[in-house]
């Protein structure tokens, strides 16, 4: 095949123009053959897409001649920039595979000290929304697909596992085979739902009941927590991009997280205090040893987890020698914090009372509850076994479904109890480690009982009726109704008193509004007269010297209308 250009287009000397390739082949009844086949007939093919020159080089544009110039035109003004230095600084990684970035992401998170299952764990997330959207160049990301991915992710599929009629049970292999598991998989999914099974090694069989319930529960849909782990991931990866230069804006930018209130799919349980000792009296008086703890160790375990609030990972990793017994404190390293600072936890008394003969003879740089159990995320199944034992349920109806209590658990008991020692939520955020008081407040929970007796603390707001006491007239006197309140002048009401026979006259209930400034100095004032034992006031009165002495003694006594009190009392001054 020999190639060249056409020779109908224009001189390949002004750069602004397009041109096509053309390849001439030798064809014998309609199939290529070689050049020097006798007999072959000589054609010439155009290519299918326009090319330009750009730089001294010949690039391929596309189909379309206009387009192809409009492309041709954009390429060489670029190239005339970049010569001196005027260039897009993101064009050379607009055509690298999404997958580079993400494994340099994941250098870069690596480098900041994230530990390796949350590289993994970040990076599967990204890449398996890249995968599902069909992402491959930073072109290809759209917000709108992203979206859709997560929708769909979120609906149920349909069952495509029927299980045969007539069958009541079925073997480990035979369970497994229909619903497309493994039998470890088969195993810890009957041990995590607390699904009932028979026998044991080759006489083990699952009800039908049982294989009806995984058939039920395979394929629910992702829950909006999982669906906004996946766009926390997404989002972080690309705010990396965004700040190393890579791109100039984050196309999914407008990528909502979901109201994960509407939708939980676990929520965990605290332990109150009494359901605390009785696990711990179940661990420490068992014979079994799980993972390497036996059940001494696994007492101290949750002691300690539910003393200091840290994390199962942390707990599995402290050495004798991070805890000061002296001080009542432990020292968790930064590496093992998940927010990544040295954190020093105050001990509560006897916790570093029992910890001092535990530690006894243990070596310093071994960790006192070592072993797989953290590394495997077996601390729930762990816990499980031990709360069977204390005949403490595992799962317990909640208003928004059931609510589990797992070794995570033990960090909203700890930030629980605390909470309901009175313990202000500043210092349980401190205590916790959280960055915000908003992720304390999840973990410090308030039942029905709680409020009902912060409510009981509430003072008294009722105000006896007196026997006397009967239905006001809308307008009356002293000598036809009873008032309602009196107070002292300049006296406020008390919380104390609320509800008692106080005030200037014992007959009357305290009253719970403040006082009102009378006009007048104090040192001259007068009791108190209610609206109702005011009589109709004289639009003529009398000084009070030209008042009758009964008039007079109704004024001092405090009597009468506020005016003619005002003016008995100036009389009174002169």
């Amino acid at each position: 095949m020999i190639y060249q250009r056409g020779p109908h287009e224009e001189s390949e000397d002004d750069m602004a123009n397009v041109w096509k390739k053309q390849k001439t082949m030798f064809k014998l009844n309609g199939r290529t053959v070689p050049t020097d086949t006798p007999g072959a007939e000589r054609v010439k093919i155009s290519s299918r897409k326009w090319y330009g020159t750009v730089n001294g080089k010949h690039v391929p544009l596309c189909a379309d001649k206009q387009s192809a110039r409009t492309m041709l035109t954009k390429l060489q003004s670029d190239a005339a920039l970049s010569s001196v230095g005027v260039c897009d600084p993101y064009a050379r990684h607009r055509l690298r595979p999404l997958a580079d970035h993400l494994e340099e992401y994941a250098s870069h998170l690596r480098g900041k000290g994230d530990s390796e299952d949350h590289i993994k764990l970040t990076t599967s997330r990204v890449r398996g929304l890249f995968d599902g959207c069909g992402f491959k160049i930073i072109a290809d990301v759209d917000a709108g697909r992203a979206v859709d991915w997560i929708t769909a992710r979120r609906q149920p599929k349909p069952l495509e596992v029927i299980v045969p009629l007539g069958i009541e049970s079925f073997t480990p292999s035979e369970a497994g085979k229909l619903l497309g598991i493994s039998l470890a998989g088969l195993r810890e999914a009957v041990k995590r739902h607390g699904l009932t099974a028979t026998g044991y090694g080759k006489s083990r069989r699952l009800p039908r009941a049982t294989v009806e319930a995984l058939v039920n529960r395979m394929n629910p849909g992702c829950g909006p927590a999982t669906a906004n782990h996946y766009v926390r991931a997404v989002r972080g990866f690309f705010r990396w991009m965004l700040k190393s230069k890579r791109i100039g804006t984050n196309p999914l930018d407008s990528l909502e997280l979901v109201n994960a209130a509407v939708d939980v799919r676990r929520t965990r349980r605290e332990l109150d205090a009494d359901e605390l000792r009785r696990l711990f009296i179940a661990a420490r008086g068992s014979a079994r040893a799980y993972r390497g703890l036996t059940g001494e160790d696994r007492y101290m375990l949750y002691l300690v987890a539910a003393g200091t609030g840290f994390r199962a990972n942390a707990l599995a990793n402290l050495t004798p020698a991070d805890f000061d017994l002296t001080a009542a404190t432990v020292t968790l390293a930064a590496r093992l914090n998940k927010s990544r600072r040295l954190k020093v936890q105050p001990l509560p008394a006897d916790v570093a009372d029992a910890l001092r003969d535990y530690l006894t003879g243990k070596p310093d740089a071994a960790p006192v509850w070592g072993g797989t159990w953290a590394r495997d995320h077996r601390g729930a199944e762990m816990l499980r076994i031990d709360l069977e034992a204390a005949g403490i349920p595992y799962a317990v109806e909640g208003p928004d479904g059931p609510e589990y209590a797992d070794f995570h658990s033990l960090r909203h008991s700890y930030l629980t109890l605390g909470g309901r020692s009175g313990i202000d939520l500043r210092t349980l955020q401190e205590l916790a480690g959280h960055s915000k008081p908003e992720l304390t407040a999840r973990y410090s929970h308030r039942r029905l009982y709680d409020l009902a007796g912060a409510v009981g603390r509430f003072p008294n707001l009722i105000v006896a009726r007196t026997p006397e006491s009967g239905v006001l007239r809308a307008t009356g006197t002293a000598s036809s109704c009873t008032p309602v309140a009196r107070t002292a002048f300049n006296q406020g009401p008390s919380l104390s008193t609320v509800g008692h026979e106080t005030g200037v006259n014992s007959q009357f209930p305290q009253t719970t509004e403040p006082p009102v400034s009378r006009g007048f100095s104090p040192r001259l004032a007068c009791p108190d007269i209610s609206s109702l034992q005011r009589g109709r006031r004289d639009s003529n009165p009398q000084p009070p010297d030209r008042q009758s002495p009964d008039c007079r003694f109704q004024l001092s006594t405090g009597q009468g209308t506020y005016a003619e009190r005002r003016r008995w009392v100036q009389c009174r001054v002169q």
